[in-house]
């Protein structure tokens, strides 16, 4: 990578644990009410008759939004601070969220999922304004932990179901929702953005977006992103029909060596950020697409349910090290502008998230088999790879 690292005039902080702290724990609750209406959708598709087509819609509106919003907002926080953008953020979105729990239709409910999935973009503001807080030496498992907080989607799968056996789905929204606002209040007032200098000149809107055309790297960083966090939320909805179709395990199960796989793949983010402060990060993301490369290999393969588990365990490893080593790349190569770069990674990693499940989806469905889907995500990643050799 030949890009010049972007350096500030301001002596760089040694790190502060409270702001990553907050900063994590504003990003679970964020990431649980993004992900609430997964666990209610066959709640949701009997209370208002759905469609599969009208329950795909609900789910996806939220999440395409979350997605793309996070290039105005990394820029927002460039410009304005994380501690005053992720704090109104969580304030806006408990509106909504709260909303959702007096919903009498399909069309309220929409209107709602598309305001609180705004809260999804809170991934564009943790990551600036976490990192400005630590030298380079420490970006990377300072991102890595922050970037943990995506496990809230889990609070939100595990805990929603249990919700409303006992209380509605209409309280769980209501339920969700506190924390946001509690949230917005404590980030507020004990939060802080990390030192600028005293003469610095307020940015424009039109200098942040300059540094899309400053660097290609921004694009490498995207196109990663899309196949390390695409692939993960893939797998994630994949495993368990695969297991079923393929292994003729039980749905109970199928869900719970899934539930491993994300855990593996969320916590091994702290692992990625932890290496790429040591070890180059261009040459973890080769090293992690050959092994990715290997692994995809072996899953055309007849091999036995054990075997398989143990495989996509290792792809979310692999996944999970990838996600917190691009985010340390940003950080490390963007400065100055990690809310902006970070946003359009984000976005696109989301976009993979979104539109690869459907590609493969579809893949199965016309083929009535895994393998093709396999092939194709083979294909991905080897095109990422050999993008990342020729950028040398």
């Amino acid at each position: 990578m030949n890009a010049s690292v972007q350096t500030s005039s301001v002596q760089m902080p040694q790190g502060n644990a409270k702001v990553l702290i907050l900063a994590t724990v504003a990003f679970v609750i964020s990431f649980a009410g993004w992900a609430l209406f997964s666990p209610l959708a066959s709640y949701l598709k009997v209370e208002f008759n759905l469609s599969s087509t009208a329950v795909g819609l609900l789910l996806a509106t939220p999440v395409l939004l979350g997605s793309i919003a996070r290039v105005p907002i990394g820029v927002l926080t460039d410009k304005f601070g994380g501690r005053r953008v992720f704090s109104i953020l969580l304030l806006f979105c408990f509106f909504p969220m709260f909303a959702a729990g007096f919903a009498h239709s399909y069309g309220f409910l929409l209107i709602c999922g598309f305001f609180f999935g705004l809260i999804g973009t809170s991934f564009a503001v943790g990551i600036p304004q976490v990192s400005q807080w630590y030298p380079k030496e420490k970006q990377g498992l300072a991102l890595g932990i922050y970037g943990a907080g995506n496990i809230g989607t889990a609070f939100a799968t595990l805990g929603a179901p249990l919700l409303v056996e006992s209380v509605g789905w209409h309280t769980v929204f209501m339920i969700y929702s506190v924390p946001l606002l509690v949230m917005a209040f404590v980030y507020w007032f004990f939060s802080e953005d990390a030192p600028k200098p005293a003469n610095a000149k307020p940015p424009t809107f039109s200098d942040k977006l300059k540094v899309y055309k400053s660097s290609h790297l921004i694009w490498v960083f995207c196109l990663f992103y899309f196949m390390t966090f695409g692939f993960f939320v893939t797998f994630s909805l994949w495993l368990p029909s695969y297991l079923r179709d393929f292994y003729k395990v039980t749905p109970v199960k199928a869900g719970s060596f899934t539930s491993i796989f994300v855990f593996v793949a969320t916590f091994s983010r702290i692992l990625g950020g932890y290496l790429s402060d040591r070890i180059p990060g261009r040459r973890i993301l080769i090293a992690l697409s050959m092994v990715i490369l290997s692994i995809l290999i072996f899953l055309n393969l007849n091999v036995s349910l054990m075997t398989s588990l143990a495989i996509f365990y290792l792809m979310g490893i692999c996944l999970g090290i990838g996600n917190g080593v691009v985010f340390k790349l940003v950080a490390e190569y963007f400065s100055k502008d990690t809310g902006a770069v970070g946003g359009m990674v984000g976005a696109v990693g989301g976009l993979g998230g979104f539109f690869l499940p459907i590609i493969l989806g579809t893949i199965r469905d016309y083929t009535n088999n895994y393998s093709l889907g396999f092939v194709f995500v083979y294909l991905v990643c080897l095109i990422c790879l050999s993008f990342m050799e020729g950028k040398r």
